[in-house]
């Protein structure tokens, strides 16, 4: 069986979520497909640092510590108008942290200068999961028919009560999509279905995603890949919440797509600004993605777990890149804030 409206291609299905989620979104893009345009998809602490003033200009970070194999860090320099990039060294390792946009549009230009080095540098990549590979293809089609459809007949627009259903049925109406298409599907994978429907209605694709341009450039250059996830745990991630939770995510999507449909707009602008700030501000809003569960299991609790994970990698000798979605480094549920928290010096915005 394939899935409804073309969305059986993994790279295109889960290269985002909501149209605010999609910067934290599991999935890290793809190319793309034949199908018709489909668009699915921290512990909070205090700081004593004083948030940076996002006029200011930023100054150049660089860190004196060298690498076993005499590589010295890059430096960054995050002025305006580039996408942030952090690093995170010790004696003998280095870690880039860079954040990502898993769909963009192909005529935006985001590389510079600092991140083209950071990766001509590195040893091994590290992106959020493996997505584009031909198991986890195959393997994330037999997940998604398991996890995201409904079984016995169920509908979800039995799930549905009647405010929830038409806020639906409006925003399939925007994108022109039938109520039918979605039907057979969990609220969640409803949810990521609308979304990337309408990101990519906008002339977002996975292909021109910053991880698919980065993997394939890491593996043309012989570097080694690694994940923080696997594609179990991502789906994992939306199959395992309460039913309620995934309407609630359902419907916050559909009123993206009503109320706010340049969303992802601003959100790109921000990140292509270097703007961390203010893509902590649009990034720090549970209600944005449905409810304060649903952001509890995309963000924070995912950022908690990735930290012991970097920690790994500092025990490493060499020279590294972390590539994940650039909502999971903004704001104070943010990796960065986590990593600075637990006293290590993360230079950059």
């Amino acid at each position: 069986m394939r899935l409804p409206i073309g969305l059986n291609d993994w790279k295109t299905l889960f290269a985002g979520a909501s149209a605010l989620a999609l910067l934290a979104a599991c999935g890290n893009g793809g190319e793309e497909t034949d199908a018709t345009p489909a668009t699915p998809p921290a512990q909070s602490t205090d700081t004593d640092e004083t948030p940076q003033d996002p006029g200011e200009e930023r100054a150049s970070n660089q860190s004196t510590a060298s690498t076993e194999t005499g590589i010295d860090p890059v430096e960054v320099s995050e002025g305006p108008g580039t996408p942030a990039l952090w690093t995170l060294s010790d004696e003998d390792t280095t870690v880039y942290i860079f954040g990502t946009v898993h769909l963009l549009k192909p005529e935006l230009e985001w590389r510079t200068p600092e991140l083209d080095a950071a990766l001509a540098s590195i040893d091994t990549l590290y992106t959020e999961a493996d997505v584009l590979s031909s198991d986890a293809q195959a393997e994330a089609q037999t997940l998604v028919m398991d996890l995201g459809m409904l079984d016995n007949g169920e509908t979800l627009t039995a799930i549905l009560d009647d405010e929830e259903e038409k806020e639906v049925r409006e925003a399939l109406d925007i994108l022109g999509v039938p109520m039918a298409a979605l039907d057979p599907m969990e609220p969640w994978m409803a949810g990521v279905t609308l979304s990337q429907i309408a990101v990519m209605n906008q002339g977002y694709t996975p292909g021109a995603g910053v991880e698919s341009v980065l993997i394939g450039e890491a593996q043309a250059a012989g570097k080694e890949l690694a994940y923080f996830e696997t594609v179990e745990e991502q789906l994992n991630f939306f199959a395992n919440l309460p039913d309620e939770d995934q309407v609630d995510f359902l419907v916050a999507s559909a009123e993206v797509i009503e109320n706010e449909p340049d969303m992802l707009d601003r959100l790109v602008a921000e990140w292509a600004e270097g703007d961390i700030e203010g893509l902590g501000d649009m990034m720090a809003d549970p209600g944005a993605f449905g409810s304060q569960a649903v952001y509890d299991v995309l963000l924070v609790e995912r950022n908690r777990n990735w930290i012991p994970q970097i920690e790994a990698i500092l025990e490493e000798p060499g020279t590294f890149m972390v590539a994940v979605g650039a909502g999971h480094l903004a704001g104070d549920d943010s990796v960065i804030t986590m990593l600075r928290d637990k006293g290590y010096e993360v230079t950059g915005p």
